[in-house]
């Protein structure tokens, strides 16, 4: 680069000066002093005009450099913030960054915009950066990680999508943060305007708030305990706008809760950023709300207001003092504004149904008419009614950490309503359970009435409420499901774990498929299921599920006769199954019990089921055991319509808390075969050419790839991918089980005209492929282990005609391996890159089925030993190569015959032989690529290769991966390799 592009850079800023801002300006007169022309001298300490035509020193390159740097620091966030609006005052510094990047070769010109980048390639879908890239197609992390609009739109496109994305260093996925979100919505420009499904866009950010911020609130719950830090940062804006302070400690309590809001689990994030927010002019989300805390933007304390209003209508209790906020509580009639006729209001909406309540409440009612106001006597009254209610509902299904909703509702709101006036402990649930000491939770310090109800039990002294989810937390770190409120963890009692089936379903959920240590069942088969099913058809009345409803005489002869049908299958069972069968244990609300049990309790099967039937458990609750069991294996299994429609049958619930078992049927595919198939499927799906007629093709897009299929082909995809992208594969036969039977054999058996005039032959014969197997046996297999992949190319690179693209393949693939990302993705992306390469051209039919014999007649997981041996071997050899072109001179004809293999074979030796002298590598440790890395970056500093020294590193850091400290020679220790499967666990 030469001096004058500098003197035409400051001539361009010169031109615009007037609009510069203070930063912009000082680095104006820092580079006029540097590079002075003429016509503008600066100061004495300029230094002396530059000759326009010399050219720029490494120093004087790195002193630019800085500048970028520094101007960085002054505009990241704000206006001029590249990623914002790359027009304006940043056209010339574009434009110059653009330049200096060609100068310093393989350096994109947004590392040089914005120095913090860290990575090379989009943590979602493996894409790298493309040199006329506009800067607003990019987000970035809080850790300078840069991320793609466009990744981040396709992934919302995906049947059953969430809205996340994945960080640099980290495989778990994760809610965007709202500095991520801000700086999405800062992004400007006529231009970001988008047409999708006949819908006009501004931008990504109005696509968002359009049309994917209205599903945020479908998943997830609240996360409650938020709300009295979102009451304090309310609180802190306006106490430091009634001060007229700096607003120093309104930041300081919006960041501590940003921090409190990232550690919620990311379904419960995108829950709160949808939470629709009642403004008097429009409605909004709270996101909006948020990120306008951040920006302090204009009309940020109306939007305050609105946030304030929205907290003491949710919870009367998160009530503040502030002045601004007065008339809110005043029209609301919350807070100090609670009066009489608004309390007895409220007391006329308790639920009567216990009669010493009843007759207390009445009276209470009575009082407040004639008193006409709110005495210290009328309290003491509540308190007294309220300590008598509890006295009746303690461990009952009315108990208030039973239930929150129903006929304790208004109990539960008037509580708050008067802790919010004051007029009782703040910590209301002390109101409603009066033998309550503590305040605050001793592990988190928050109030206990920041965490709902549900996820509490009551301490067998009745002293205080035991937080589950401290119970979950110190079980997954010490093993032990402990309550935490004393000074030492201690075991529940009995009667604490008698109160446990009635908490939160997901708490009491894990205690028993982790706590209890649930032994495994042996599954049974589909005929044992629907047999199963046709039982519960035949003996659920719902109606018999009410407390004290008893069924009729004929009623009870139709399940009888059920139950003896089904004595004659069960009879006629083969030992193994009826084993089985007897022995399989279900779960349902809080209850463990074996099938052998259920019938034992209902009546004993060799004898006459017409008799002692007073003894006999209640068969429609026994039913409903037996329906969980069957909905434990198909969530979508159909029973009786009548049941199917019954709240009280509670067939919904069961579904959720599936334990999705798969039937001893596919008891020949393994989790490790499942996993795989399920895999393949989906490389199949983004592989295969699908023929389909115009405008019916679906668009499927996963791990940087797409391709067009057919409606069933977007169903399977959805039913893998969330399990995919989230790395659980805990639960992949029961998905593969589903694929086959709920998807490819619906889809085969579709004979209605629509399907049979839209679906073409190939169609067919892929998913009969899938049902079959065929898809998956051994010989026609096209997906493999990544690493056995590259151990079977790289001996073969020699024989192959068009090796360069093989070889990019090869450098592709290990680029994904050493990539953060869940291992289920990669092994997805490099196969559909691997799927790719052999449809193409690069190969010869006949190197195509060698490649593809030696890959299925291969058994087992590949050695971790050849693996890395090959690895090395072709950076080894793509080393060489680019040793020889940066390490000789060449005459006008090129090298003389022979020169050039003799130098690849020079350069290739050296480095075999430093690679043979240097540590020996452990090839069972999880870091030895990266040891392989670390060692090639040693063995590069030869002498012998100064002159291509720097390409080398440069090759080599193009991996994307941080050099590695070699550690001192340890005792070598072989570990068995892990299947492939295993490995994605």
């Amino acid at each position: 680069m030469l001096v004058s592009r500098v003197h035409e850079f400051i001539s361009a800023l010169v031109s615009i000066e007037q609009q510069l801002g203070t930063a912009d300006k000082a680095l104006l007169i820092a580079f006029q002093t540097k590079y002075p022309l003429s016509s503008n001298v600066i100061s004495e300490q300029t230094l002396p005009e530059r000759d326009p035509n010399d050219s720029l020193s490494e120093e004087e390159l790195c002193w630019i450099r800085d500048r970028f740097a520094e101007r960085w620091k002054e505009i990241a966030d704000k206006q001029d913030d590249y990623t914002f609006d790359p027009r304006g005052n940043n056209v010339e510094w574009i434009r110059l960054a653009k330049d200096l990047a060609l100068e310093l070769k393989q350096q994109h010109y947004f590392v040089i915009l914005i120095p913090v980048i860290t990575n090379k390639s989009d943590p979602d879908n493996f894409s790298r950066l493309e040199q006329d890239q506009d800067p607003r197609s990019i987000y970035l992390s809080d850790d300078g990680t840069w991320h793609r609009i466009q990744g981040l739109f396709e992934r919302l496109q995906q049947p059953a999508a969430v809205f996340l994305t994945y960080d640099h260093k980290k495989t778990n996925p994760r809610a965007l943060t709202l500095k991520e979100m801000f700086r999405i919505r800062s992004k400007k420009g006529d231009e970001l305007a988008k047409q999708i499904d006949n819908e006009i866009y501004a931008n990504f950010w109005d696509y968002l708030i359009r049309r994917i911020a209205p599903t945020w609130q479908q998943k997830g719950k609240c996360p409650e305990h938020l709300l009295p830090t979102l009451l304090g940062v309310i609180e802190s804006y306006f106490d430091a706008k009634a001060t007229r302070s700096d607003s120093g400690e309104f930041k300081k309590k919006f960041d501590a809760f940003i921090k409190e809001l990232e550690s919620c689990p990311l379904q419960e994030i995108n829950h709160f950023y949808g939470i629709e927010i009642y403004g008097k002019k429009r409605n909004y989300y709270l996101i909006d709300a948020l990120l306008d805390c951040l920006q302090s933007t204009e009309g940020l304390e109306e939007k305050l207001m609105d946030v304030a209003r929205w907290l003491c209508r949710r919870d009367p209790t998160l009530i503040s003092q502030c002045k601004n906020l007065m008339p809110i509580y005043e029209t609301l009639k919350v807070g100090q504004y609670l009066d009489v006729t608004h309390l007895t209001q409220l007391v006329s909406k308790l639920d009567l149904g216990i009669e010493p309540v009843r007759h207390k409440v009445k009276q209470l009612i009575k009082a407040l008419q004639q008193t006409g106001q709110i005495t210290e006597e009328i309290i003491q009254n509540i308190k007294e009614i309220y300590r008598l209610r509890w006295e009746h509902i303690i461990d009952s299904p009315k108990d208030y950490l039973r239930k929150q909703d129903g006929e304790n509702r208004s109990w539960i709101r008037l509580a708050q309503y008067l802790a919010g006036a004051g007029f009782i402990d703040g910590n209301y649930y002390k109101l409603l359970i009066p033998t309550l000491k503590r305040d605050t939770d001793p592990v988190t310090l928050e109030n206990i009435t920041s965490y709902p109800l549900s996820y509490f039990i009551l301490s067998e002294d009745q002293t205080e409420l035991i937080y589950l989810p401290n119970c979950v937390r110190n079980h997954q770190s010490n093993g032990t499901f402990y309550c935490c409120t004393a000074d030492t963890p201690r075991m529940l009692s009995t009667k604490e774990l008698s109160r446990l089936p009635f908490a939160a379903v997901e708490v009491y959920e894990y205690y028993l498929q982790v706590v209890a240590n649930e032994e495994i069942a042996p599954p049974i088969s589909k005929r044992t299921v629907l047999a199963l099913r046709d039982l519960v058809n035949g003996t659920l009345n719902p109606k018999a599920l009410r407390l004290g409803h008893k069924i009729t005489k004929d009623q009870e002869k139709i399940a009888e006769a059920s139950y003896l049908k089904f004595a004659e299958f069960v009879n006629a069972l083969p030992a193994d199954e009826f084993a089985r069968l007897y022995a399989h244990t279900v779960v349902w609300r809080g209850q463990k019990k074996r099938v052998s049990e259920i019938i034992a309790a209902i009546q004993d099967p060799n004898e006459d089921p017409t008799e002692n039937s007073e003894g006999r458990e209640c068969i429609a609750v026994a039913s409903q055991f037996f329906a969980k069991l069957v909905i434990d294996y198909d969530p979508e299994i159909k029973f009786r319509l009548d049941i199917e429609e019954a709240p009280l049958a509670a067939l919904n619930e069961m579904r959720l808390a599936s334990a999705k078992h798969v039937f001893r049927d596919w008891d020949h595919i393994s989790e490790e075969e499942a996993t795989k198939r399920a895999l393949s499927i989906v490389v199949s799906l983004m592989t295969h050419n699908f023929s389909y007629l115009w405008l019916t093709g679906v668009p499927l897009h996963i791990s940087g790839h797409s391709n067009t299929t057919t409606e069933t082909g977007s169903e399977l995809l959805k039913a893998v991918q969330l399990a995919l992208e989230l790395g659980d594969l805990s639960k992949m036969r029961f998905i593969y089980t589903y694929v086959i039977n709920r998807i490819v054999e619906k889809a085969l058996a579709q004979t209605d005209l629509k399907t049979k005039y839209t679906r073409y032959e190939d169609t067919i014969s892929w998913l009969k492929s899938i049902k079959d197997e065929s898809m998956f046996k051994p010989e026609k297999s096209l997906c493999f282990d990544p690493k056995l992949i590259l151990v079977v190319l790289v001996p073969s690179l020699s024989k192959i005609k068009g090796k360069a693209l093989v070889e990019k393949f090869l450098e592709r693939l290990i680029q994904t391996l050493l990539q953060p990302q869940n291992d289920c993705l990669k092994w997805v992306h490099i196969n559909i890159e691997f799927n790719k390469l052999l449809n193409s051209d690069v190969l010869s039919f006949k190197h195509r089925q060698e490649i593809l014999g030696t890959l299925r007649r291969t058994t087992g997981p590949v050695s971790e030993g050849d693996f890395i041996q090959q690895l090395s071997n072709f950076l080894v050899h793509r080393l060489s190569a680019l040793g020889v072109r940066n390490n000789t001179s060449q005459g006008l004809f090129g090298v003389d015959p022979g020169v050039y293999n003799l130098s690849f074979k020079a350069i290739k030796g050296l480095l075999h032989r430093s690679l043979s002298m240097s540590h020996t590598i452990d090839a069972t440790q999880k870091d030895a690529i990266n040891k392989v890395f670390a060692l090639l970056r040693e063995c590069i500093q030869h002498p012998e290769l100064f002159e291509a020294n720097s390409a080398l590193c440069d090759y080599l850091d193009s991996f994307d991966k941080k050099r590695v400290t070699i550690p001192k020679a340890e005792k070598n220790i072989t570990v068995p390799e892990l299947p492939l499967v295993q490995q994605l666990f």
